[in-house]
Order: C-alpha cells, then sequence, then structure tokens
C-alpha cells in the first residue's frame, strides 16, 4: 500500500500537467466544435471520398512506415544490444545523432537526393540504369521514405533498451537444452522484447500520422496527409470547426491503433508477467 502511495505521488505532477495542458483544452475545443457545428464537419468529412482518401493514404503510409522501422529496426537493436564490440559507443551516438538534425534538415536533404536532378537519379543514369529521371518526389514513395528515415530510430532505441534488459543467460539456458539458434529467438528473445516492439510501434505510428513537416516538403500539394489538411484549414481557409474535426478523426485513428496494439500483445505481456522479467 506504501509503495502504491509513493508511486501515485510520483505520477501525480505529470497527470496534473498533461490534464491541465492537454485533456482539458482538448475536451474544451470538441464541446465547443460540437455546439457551434453539431457533427456537420464528421459528416462532411466521412462521406466525401476525397477526405477520406487523405484518411487512407495516411494509415496506410503510417502502417507501412511502422512495418518497416520494425523489420529494419529490430536487427540493428538486437545488434546494439548483444555486441562487444570496441565501437558499441559508438554506433549508439551515429543512432541518436539524427535527433540532433532538424527535421526541415533532412526533408530538404531527401529533396536534394530525390529530385529529378537529384543525386539518384544522376547516379541511375550515369551507370546506365534509367533513360530518363525517376519522378519519385511529390509522391506517396518519397513520403515514405522520409518517414521511415526519420522515425527510425525511435524503433531501434525502444527495441535496444528492452533486449539490453533480457538476461543473457536465458538464451544460453535454451541453447543448453537443444535450442537452436533461432529456436532460441523465436520462442524466448522475441516474446521477451515485445514489449519494445509494442512500445516502438504504437510510438513510430503515432508520429507518422501526426507528420507534417516532411509531408509538407516531400509530398507537396500532390500528395496530402491529414496533419497538412488540418494546416490548410487553419491557415488558408480559416475553418477551424473542419480543422478540429479532422483533428479528432485522426487522433480517434490513434487510439484505435494503440487499443489493437496492446490486445493483440496482452496474451505475450501476461505470460511474461506483465513484462517483468523484460
Amino acid at each position: 500500500m506504501q509503495r502504491k502511495k509513493g508511486i501515485l505521488l510520483l505520477a501525480a505532477p505529470c497527470a496534473i500537467v498533461l490534464l491541465v495542458l492537454f485533456i482539458i483544452p482538448m475536451v474544451y475545443v470538441l464541446v465547443s466544435t460540437l455546439r457551434e457545428d453539431g457533427l456537420k464537419y464528421f459528416v462532411k468529412f466521412l462521406t466525401d471520398t476525397f477526405y477520406l482518401k487523405i484518411l487512407w493514404d495516411t494509415i496506410l503510409i503510417s502502417v507501412e512506415a511502422t512495418a518497416i522501422c520494425l523489420l529494419v529496426g529490430y536487427p540493428v537493436a538486437y545488434f546494439l544490444a548483444r555486441t562487444k564490440s570496441k565501437i558499441k559507443n559508438l554506433l549508439l551516438i551515429a543512432t541518436v545523432f539524427p535527433f540532433l538534425v532538424s527535421a526541415v534538415v533532412r526533408a530538404y536533404g531527401w529533396m536534394v537526393v530525390l529530385g529529378q536532378n537529384g543525386l539518384l537519379n544522376q547516379f541511375l543514369q550515369a551507370v546506365g540504369l534509367i533513360d530518363k529521371p525517376l519522378e519519385i518526389m511529390y509522391t506517396y514513395k518519397a513520403v515514405l521514405i522520409g518517414v521511415v528515415h526519420l522515425l527510425l530510430p525511435y524503433m531501434i532505441l525502444s527495441i535496444t533498451s528492452v533486449i539490453q534488459s533480457i538476461d543473457e543467460n536465458i538464451e544460453y539456458a535454451a541453447n543448453s537444452l537443444g535450442a537452436s539458434p533461432v529456436q532460441t529467438f523465436l520462442k524466448v528473445t522475441l516474446p521477451l522484447s515485445t514489449p519494445g516492439i509494442v512500445s516502438g510501434c504504437i510510438l513510430v505510428f503515432t508520429l507518422s500520422m501526426t507528420s507534417y513537416v516532411t509531408p509538407k516538403l516531400l509530398g507537396g500539394v500532390k500528395f496530402r496527409m491529414m496533419s497538412t489538411m488540418v494546416n490548410q484549414e487553419v491557415n488558408v481557409n480559416f475553418n477551424w470547426g473542419f480543422a478540429s474535426a479532422i483533428s479528432y478523426i485522426l487522433l480517434f485513428c490513434i487510439l484505435v491503433f494503440q487499443i489493437v496494439a496492446t490486445m493483440a500483445t496482452s496474451g505475450t505481456l501476461k505470460r511474461l508477467g506483465g513484462a517483468k522479467n523484460a
């Protein structure tokens, strides 16, 4: 009981800040929108194929970015967590280093690489693989590349921290009982690293859904996401009610993903004792 009280006291300042600066303003905006416009803008969004396509593109690019970050980030995270190399600290610094560079700078960097006269097209034409420049900029692919590059470190760090906390003796015990390296990974390491995978996926998906700078610069006017639509309704159309409706639809989609991800992995987490051993 005393321990629970201590935890509640430690969590109280954060809970108060979230309540005052996030939850109360969010509820206030929602109530104000419903009071002034009712469900008009929600219905407008959900019944217009143009807006539904933007929502679908946003969800699709977020899911694909999350999947790519997981497939690429897990091996890197495992290597960083288990390697005894002298350059381990250097690799960790290299993983964290992108956080020191603005998302705007990184997006402009990809514009230089992916443009019609960019480095990629110049290289492919020089080696004779293409006859004319590829149109990558201001497309779905350009935004996906930028988002993956932007958010990959989040996945790597989330998984690395969990794998580092897994006792290597557990893996050695599985090997001594006759398990192959693949069986040890699938039945021991991977399940124990589930909390890191879940937190990394939720983090990457949420940041992908709400990213603005990368889709704005790499997608331009040809490719739109929910965040760019909110900005357009606020700063161009001055339609705050519609912007609020888009924001809450976006928030609902993120909450659904988090609930589904948590429920899908709840069985594994229970077998791990609430991830106490990870």
